[in-house]
């Protein structure tokens, strides 16, 4: 579907600190309410948020609207737990013209977590056609891509230009978005996806990053920790001495358990001697074994050495999750540190007598 729009200036984003005025703020802004869950959301909603609005000194310019600031919604210790922008912006086609109203909302590192449409300016695409549940949603996933192609293109790489005069001061462009594109964004609504992903993932992100900096505190280290968001958790690891990771061991095995790979890397190789040494707090890292990936497995085995009788005998139940040298590295552990016993045997005779297991000539051959 070819179509013609006019681009109007390339929006530009200005960032300013500033020193606030407490008492100049909205009274408004004061009042703790029960804040309603964006329709796109990236994070867990906690649905008995209450929160505040907290003016903040980081706005946007876009366009010709003049600034736009952004805003922080708090808890009730006036920790943040947010950051959002109403963005109103025009979007231009055929000389005519259509505000974009959006509310974009940001977590604490700047990075996307959703947005708000509002319904009774709907956003538009070509010939102002209105956006359906499902242009929002498309919308939504392109704003969630932090490396999509918009970061490496100007707008007017992103259309195949057919024919280009001017009118007045504004260049008008007649053609179709290239293909390399159009997957990602919506049809009709290429302006509107470009604008609103450059407004996300602009210099915005790293001014809310170093502001949320500016206010941190154990109780915000401590909430991140307690996030699903692995952002959030590889942040908090990073904020805790030794003695943070003993008071709070259960919950960083519980993320040990549950993360992603790239945390559970993380958390292997800086967690502090002391766990090494202490049965029971490596003991919650051992357990998780059977639902690791294979490459955190093998950097646990590095600890093999240190590791309780306990565990010895719980691996030797798990010797069917083992790749080969990860059973070799078991059976020398158990050899030299004569830490076999009865149980531990029985378990290995019944892998080294299995018609299925492919490593258990490995075991057999231990045996004899």
């Amino acid at each position: 579907m070819r179509f013609s729009f006019t681009i109007i200036p390339y929006f530009f984003i200005s960032l300013v600190f500033a020193q606030l005025d407490s008492e100049g703020l909205d009274k408004q802004l004061q009042k703790h309410i029960k804040y309603n869950k964006p329709e796109f959301y990236t994070m867990v909603w906690n649905q008995e948020h209450i929160l505040k609005k907290r003016e903040t000194p980081i706005y946007i310019e876009v366009d010709s609207m003049g600034k736009q600031n952004v805003v922080k919604l708090v808890g009730v210790k006036n920790n943040p737990v947010l950051y959002f922008i109403n963005v109103s912006t025009p979007v231009c086609a055929d000389g005519e013209c259509k505000l974009m109203e959006i509310k974009i909302y940001w977590d604490l590192l700047g990075d996307y977590a959703g947005f708000d449409r509002n319904k009774k300016v709907p956003l538009t695409k070509y010939d102002h056609d209105l956006f359906q549940i499902e242009d929002y949603k498309k919308l939504h996933l392109l704003l969630m891509d932090d490396n999509s192609i918009l970061k490496r293109r100007k707008m007017e790489e992103l259309i195949e230009k057919r024919e280009v005069f001017e009118i007045g001061i504004v260049d008008a462009i007649s053609g179709a978005t290239i293909s390399e594109v159009k997957e990602s964004v919506v049809e009709g609504a290429l302006y509107s996806c470009y604008t609103a992903w450059h407004i996300v993932h602009g210099k915005i992100k790293e001014a809310l990053k170093s502001y949320t900096l500016s206010m941190m505190n154990y109780d915000i280290v401590i909430h991140m920790l307690h996030s699903n968001n692995a952002n959030y958790q590889l942040f908090a690891l990073n904020k805790l001495d030794d003695l943070k990771y003993e008071q709070n061991s259960i919950r960083i095995a519980n993320i040990f358990e549950s993360g992603i790979p790239l945390v559970r890397v993380f958390i292997i190789n800086n967690l502090p001697n002391i766990f090494w040494e202490r049965d029971d707090l490596q003991i919650q890292f051992w357990n998780s074994f059977d639902k690791l990936d294979v490459n955190t497995r093998s950097l646990l085995f590095e600890k093999l050495n240190k590791a309780p009788d306990y565990t010895m005998l719980e691996l030797s139940q798990h010797l069917t999750l083992m790749t080969k040298n990860q059973l070799k590295i078991y059976l020398n552990e158990i050899k030299k540190g004569e830490r076999i016993n009865s149980k531990i045997r029985t378990n290995l005779e019944l892998f080294a007598n299995s018609d299925i297991e492919a490593q258990s000539y490995l075991v057999k051959q231990f045996l004899e």
